[in-house]
């Protein structure tokens, strides 16, 4: 019954494609650029990294996001390098997050939407962030977390992907590409459920400053992200995100994605 769901509600710009080929990250550009709802939803999640950037690190240096895929976060942000494991012309660098081509503290930002789940090995990752990242600087992280909502929606819609929150260990051996194979409850379990044993490992030179939650899920949601169609018109923006405002309070519930904010010490 899923399967045939999926199918009905595929974008059709996607359909057949393999996830992890440079031809989806073509196909995903033009979906963001198409759709209102979604690129509404994604600068969202622009102006709260930038706010948090502006706000948490007070000092100079490289501003990079991760995993830029078909994001558009440059023509707000223009100083920043946008990198990604794909070749694309608007892509500055090919960049492994597990082991970046930056001088050790020479970074004030690091920004990543729904890259830290990607990650064979986050050790690797929160190892190289103490490395390249210059003091009071630090790493911002835009996640799916273990609400209600999100948890149904990651358990469900993604084939190549899984929603598991009670995996026993960090590391993914199961990861075959950009986009297949992760565990997308992984910063729930890093930063959630083993708060304990990153403050072990990490605590003497990262602390997470903030975690919250992003103001975009029915928007993100009814605009079928990049690979599902989207269920609602675009006039419909402006009520969205008054809805999404007005439910502030019981976000813990409904946002598909938090914000964790990780500082250098």
């Amino acid at each position: 019954m899923m399967d045939k769901f999926r199918k009905l509600l595929t974008e059709p710009k996607v359909a057949g494609i393999d996830v992890d080929s440079n031809l989806l990250l073509e196909r995903h550009m033009a979906v963001l650029r198409d759709k209102v709802l979604l690129r509404s939803a994604f600068e969202t999640f622009y102006e709260d990294m930038a706010g948090c950037c502006n706000r948490y690190f007070q000092v100079d240096g490289l501003e990079v996001e991760l995993g830029t895929g078909s994001g558009f976060f440059k023509k707000l942000r223009p100083a920043l390098i946008t990198s990604d494991v794909r070749k694309a012309e608007h892509i500055d660098m090919e960049v492994d997050a597990q082991q970046m081509p930056f001088d050790d503290a020479s970074v004030r930002c690091i920004y990543a939407i729904n890259v830290f789940h990607h990650l064979p090995n986050p050790e690797r990752f929160l190892s190289e962030l103490t490395r390249v990242l210059k003091p009071g600087g630090g790493c911002i992280l835009i996640e799916p977390h273990n609400g209600f909502m999100s948890a149904l929606v990651h358990r469900n819609l993604h084939v190549n992907e899984h929603f598991d929150a009670a995996a026993s260990d960090w590391t993914n051996g199961a990861i075959g590409g950009p986009l297949s194979g992760a565990n997308q409850a992984l910063a729930h379990i890093v930063f959630c459920r083993d708060r304990q044993r990153f403050e072990q490992q990490f605590g003497d030179r990262l602390e997470v400053v903030h975690q919250g939650y992003v103001l975009n899920a029915w928007r993100y949601l009814f605009s079928g992200g990049v690979n599902f169609r989207q269920l609602l018109p675009s006039f419909m923006n402006k009520l969205l995100k008054f809805i999404e405002r007005a439910g502030q309070c019981a976000a813990p519930h409904w946002s598909l994605h938090q914000i964790i904010v990780i500082r250098k010490r």
